[in-house]
C-alpha cells in the first residue's frame, strides 16, 4: 500500500506532457471554433448595414406615397376627382420628392442626399452610397380608385435590392 501511494505521488505511470498529435487535433478544433464566430460576425455585420438600407428605403416608399397624396390634394380643382383623375393615363410611372406640386417624367434617376437639410431629393444634394431610386407607379383600377405603387431599388454588397409598397386611392369626396 504505501509501494502504490509512492508510485502516484511520484508519478511513475503518469504520462509527461502531450502529443504531436494532440497538438495538431486541438489546434483544428480550435481553428474550427474560431472561423465559425468570425463568420457570424461577418454575417451580423452585413445584415446590420442591410437593415439600415431597408429602413431608409421603406421611408421613401412612404414618403412617395405621401407625396401622391399631397399632389392629388393640392390639385383637387372644381370638378373634384375628376381634374386630378384625368391627368393619369392608363399605367404611367413618376419621380416625386418631398416638396413637388405636379408629377415629374419617369427616367431612371437616383435620389440625392441634402445633408444640411437631411432629405432626399432630386433637385440638390449628393448621390446616395447606394444609389437609392424611387419610381412611383399609378394605375387606373376604375372611376373612383388608384393603385399606387412606390418601388425602391439599390445595390449594396453588389446584390440588387428592392422594396415594393403598394396603396389605393379613392374618389372619398
Amino acid at each position: 500500500m504505501i509501494f502504490s501511494i509512492l508510485k502516484l505521488k511520484t508519478g511513475a505511470n503518469s504520462e509527461q506532457g502531450f502529443g504531436l498529435m494532440e497538438v495538431i487535433v486541438s489546434i483544428f478544433i480550435i481553428s474550427i471554433g474560431l472561423m465559425g464566430v468570425m463568420a457570424l460576425v461577418n454575417y451580423f455585420t452585413i445584415a446590420g448595414g442591410t437593415s439600415a438600407s431597408r429602413l431608409i428605403a421603406a421611408n421613401l416608399a412612404q414618403e412617395g406615397i405621401e407625396v401622391v397624396r399631397n399632389i392629388r390634394d393640392l390639385n383637387f380643382g372644381t370638378n373634384g376627382w375628376s381634374d386630378w383623375y384625368a391627368g393619369i393615363e392608363g399605367t404611367t410611372s413618376y419621380l416625386v420628392q418631398y416638396n413637388d406640386a405636379s408629377w415629374r417624367a419617369f427616367s431612371d434617376m437616383p435620389l440625392k442626399y441634402d445633408s444640411s437639410a437631411g432629405l432626399y431629393g432630386y433637385d440638390s444634394g449628393v448621390d446616395t452610397s447606394f444609389v437609392f431610386k424611387r419610381k412611383i407607379t399609378l394605375t387606373k383600377i376604375s372611376d373612383a380608385e388608384i393603385k399606387l405603387v412606390a418601388e425602391i431599388t439599390w445595390v449594396e454588397q453588389n446584390r440588387s435590392h428592392i422594396l415594393t409598397v403598394e396603396d389605393r386611392l379613392w374618389n372619398w369626396r
